[in-house]
Parts: structure tokens; C-alpha cells; sequence
């Protein structure tokens, strides 16, 4: 009965006009991480959380047309800094991590639409050697509630691995350690995960340069995608990180906090570091209020799954993304005083 009030209310423009009225001056900004073509094989090692099909993304980017408008890194800074108005009902399309499938599956198919989305990048990924990221791999390992004790002890942690920021803590704890290290770590303690998929995962440094402005903006990510709350050397993280996005691109300079980890002062960091605009991976829409200048807090963003909220039998379904992002709280966006 619910999924037919909700279809009945969707065909019948209700909730569209609803989310006209409602979100008009609202920025929505979407967070994706992997799309991969259906049937692709390497479903099998992702994480399905955090993996959405080609044919899902599609359905999305279907019904993102028919509902916004979406905006590229420049129209959102000059809407930050007061300086301009976007268009209604404005949308962010923005990809973390710096998977390979963004740009070999994403970005055409972005391009092919005459859109624009942001590729969130973990700036230290391209210059791994291992074809797995490490940290997919611990995810995994993790993945094993009867192995958590066992890996959280063996990293040198102490106390009881139980809280929900615990693989946080672990994944801080490895990222501090030099690269060697980390997969020694692994191919002791997770044995056959790092080296069980042969084919390059993330991005390159040499694929970088092949990423078409048009089709994606790149931005930062942090460093070691470690928690930055966590983080050895936060203020090192953002910095090196910026070098990178400065190194390849000229426009605006953006970053997320890596895992939606932050708090006021890693804000102000980040500015310090050259970042103009910053953003979180807390599920609310933004509006601007105040005055004229950077913003003092980060915009948020609302993680997309294809799984029951959003599909239906087994398919991305637009009455139900409908009530999966029309109705979610605006989250005021004030001027630094």
C-alpha cells in the first residue's frame, strides 16, 4: 500500500511540485563511489554498499534530469561566496576516491549527457603500486565480524574493537604507516586479499592528465583517506592533497573530509591549505544564509545506494528516490562572521 501511494503521488506530479516548491534554492549534492557495468566481474571483490550499477547510475542520472539542474564547482563557489544565484532546484554529482571506473565508466557517460560531476580523489591512490587499494582490501578483511578483534590487536591498538568508528581507527592506524608496511601487514594478517584482484583498481598518475574538464572536475579527498579526525598529521593530509589538485587543475580548489570525518578547526585548516570550497557526507541539503564570503561550515552530501530505499524489485525507481532526497533537511550554510 505504501509503495502504491508513493508511485500514485510520484506519476501524478505531487511530489515533484513539492519538491519544486520546497527545495528551489536548495543545493543537493549527490556521493557516489563506484559504477560498474552490469554483470561486471568485479562486483564480486566491491564493496556492494558503495557500488552502483551502470544501468542504476543511468536510471539516477534519468531522473536527476527530469528534477534538477546540475551545477558545476563554480556556480556553487559564487552561490558560496554571495556573488550569484543557482539555477532552481540545483544538484552536485560528486565521485570519492579515485576508482578507474569513474573514468572509463563514469565520465562517458557523463559526457555523453552534457554533464559535469566532481571526482573526490584520495590524492596518494594514484601513486600506489598494488593493484588493489589497501584499503578496499581492509574493508574486506574487516567485512569479517570474527576476525575484528584479531586484526584491531595486530595493527597494535588496544582496548575493545567494538565502537562504530573502530575501522576508522584501524584504517588511521595503517595509513601512518609507509606503504611497505601496510601490505606486509595485510598479506600477514588478511592473507590472499590485497593480491586478489590482478587489474589496477584506482586511477594512475598517468591517467590523471586524461581526465576531460568537461566531464569531471577534480578535487580533494585528503591524502591517505584517513579519517582526518584521526589523522597523524591532518594539517600534511590537506596540503598535500591541494598540491596535487593544483598540479592538474586551475579551476576551483574543493575538498571532502574523507570518511564525512571533521569538526571546526579541521575547517579552518583546510581553508588555511588553499581549499575554497569544503564539503562533509552528512545527508543534508544546503542553503546559504548571512552574508558575503567563504562559508563557515561544509555542505553537506547524501550518499546514494541502489539497494531497497531507492530500488524497486531490483531496479532504481523514481518514486522512490523521490522520497529518498526530496524530503531531506536543509542544513543552513552561514558566511564565516
Amino acid at each position: 500500500m505504501k509503495d502504491l501511494l508513493r508511485s500514485l503521488a510520484y506519476r501524478s506530479g505531487a511530489m515533484g511540485l513539492w519538491h519544486r516548491l520546497r527545495n528551489r534554492r536548495a543545493l543537493t549534492v549527490l556521493m557516489f563511489h563506484r559504477v560498474l557495468p552490469d554483470g561486471d566481474p568485479r562486483f564480486a571483490l566491491a564493496e556492494r554498499e558503495f557500488t552502483m550499477s551502470l544501468s542504476g547510475f543511468r536510471r539516477t542520472l534519468d531522473f536527476v534530469a527530469r528534477h534538477y539542474n546540475v551545477v558545476q564547482l563554480l556556480d556553487v563557489q559564487r552561490w558560496a561566496q554571495g556573488q550569484a544565484e543557482m539555477p532552481p532546484c540545483p544538484m552536485l554529482l560528486t565521485f570519492d576516491d579515485g576508482w578507474r571506473d569513474t573514468l572509463t565508466v563514469v565520465a562517458p557517460e557523463l559526457h555523453r549527457r552534457g554533464c559535469t560531476g566532481v571526482l573526490f580523489l584520495a590524492s596518494e591512490a594514484p601513486r600506489l603500486p598494488t593493484p588493489r587499494w589497501w584499503q578496499d582490501a581492509l574493508v574486506q578483511a574487516w567485512s569479517e565480524p570474527a576476525d575484528r578483534f584479531r586484526l584491531w590487536t595486530a595493527a597494535g591498538l588496544e582496548g575493545a574493537a567494538t565502537t562504530s568508528r573502530t575501522l576508522w581507527r584501524l584504517t588511521a592506524q595503517l595509513a601512518s604507516w609507509p606503504e611497505a608496511q601496510r601490505i606486509a601487514w595485510l598479506q600477514q594478517h588478511a592473507p590472499g586479499l590485497i593480491s586478489a584482484i590482478e587489474q589496477r583498481q584506482m586511477l594512475s598518475a598517468e591517467e590523471l592528465p586524461q581526465i576531460e574538464p568537461g566531464a569531471l572536475e577534480l578535487a580533494a579527498h585528503g591524502h591517505t583517506h584517513a579519517p582526518l579526525t584521526l589523522a597523524a598529521d591532518p594539517a600534511a593530509e590537506l596540503e598535500v592533497s591541494h598540491a596535487l589538485v593544483r598540479q592538474h587543475r586551475t579551476g576551483v580548489a574543493a575538498m571532502s573530509f574523507p570518511h564525512g570525518a571533521w569538526n571546526p578547526a579541521l575547517v579552518a585548516q583546510a581553508r588555511r591549505a588553499g581549499f575554497e570550497l569544503i564539503f562533509n557526507s552528512e545527508p543534508t541539503l544546503s542553503r546559504r544564509s548571512g552574508g558575503a564570503g567563504p562559508l563557515a561550515m561544509p555542505l553537506g552530501r547524501i550518499h546514494l545506494p541502489e539497494n531497497a530505499w531507492t530500488c524497486r524489485e531490483g531496479a532504481i525507481d523514481p518514486a522512490r528516490l523521490a522520497s529518498f532526497l526530496f524530503g531531506r533537511a536543509h542544513a543552513s550554510a552561514p558566511a564565516v562572521p
